[in-house]
């Protein structure tokens, strides 16, 4: 990164913004990447300490950069933005939102009966532990419960792509002629364990957005319980609200009258 150069017209914070901005463009800075820290800019470009400050703050404003109590700032990863509308697998929402979807498999074993339950699988089951990335960067870990008779519809190969992490689960799903019909998800937050954020690669305390999906075939047999915990500064979930009545109400109400004034109906 090269030295800020202040003009006439610009505040030095916007110029010292500005020359952070290019170097996370040039990948200088790199998705997740930490940022030098406050003191080190201001002493690297001779600014005070309160210029820096506004400087990232202005990033941070942008969605560039996301600040971390008593870790720092770091240069921002995608935001992923699931629409509650669409049931997407992560691998069709990175790349329909023009990003690069990866896995590598972390485990793979017989699931605990107890477990199973807790995320409504009542069945003999695999557990699929994957960690997704966005563009390289570690983005999510996904926990997948899947029923041993949908695993068994699968080919030797198309399981060995699965567990190599050359494949989406989803998509392994269909290629065996297992439709999916619909999904429900559970949304919630927590603080990541000491593994996640290992995992993950973010210092702790860290909060993560869990989400909790079932997802089922057209005739309501469960084919997947997954539970999917992301970073929060990266994870968006948009909802479409629409206010309406759950029933029409008429336009115009003709109110009855006693007798004697029934010609003088009035219309409301």
């Amino acid at each position: 990164m090269t030295n800020a150069e202040p003009t006439v017209s610009q505040p030095l914070y916007r110029v010292l913004a500005e020359a952070l901005r290019e170097a996370v463009v040039a990948g200088e800075y790199p998705p997740g990447g930490q940022l030098p820290t406050e003191a080190e800019l201001a002493k690297r470009f001779g600014m005070s300490r309160g210029t820096v400050v506004k400087a990232i703050d202005t990033l941070v404003a942008e969605g560039i950069v996301i600040k971390r109590q008593g870790a720092g700032s770091f240069v921002a990863l995608p935001a992923l933005h699931r629409r509650s509308s669409r049931l997407m697998s992560f691998t069709e929402t990175v790349q329909a939102q023009g990003h690069i979807a990866s896995q590598k498999v972390l485990s793979y074993a017989r699931a605990d009966t107890d477990a199973a339950r807790a995320y409504g699988v009542h069945e003999p089951s695999m557990l699929l532990v994957r960690l997704r990335l966005v563009d390289g960067v570690a983005a999510t870990i996904h926990r997948s419960f899947i029923p041993e008779r949908v695993l068994e519809q699968l080919s030797a190969e198309k399981l060995g792509q699965l567990l190599k992490g050359e494949a989406s689960l989803y998509a392994a799903f269909e290629d065996a002629g297992i439709a999916i019909g619909r999904g429900s998800e559970h949304v919630s937050a927590r603080l990541a364990t000491t593994e996640e954020a290992e995992t993950l690669g973010v210092p702790l305390p860290a909060a993560l957005m869990v989400v909790i999906r079932q997802s089922y075939d057209p005739r309501g047999r469960l084919i997947e319980a997954a539970e999917a915990v992301y970073h929060a500064d990266y994870y968006t979930y948009d909802l479409e609200l629409v206010r309406g009545t759950a029933h029409e109400v008429p336009h115009r109400l003709h109110v009855a009258l006693d007798n004697t004034k029934q010609n003088n109906q009035q219309e409301n």
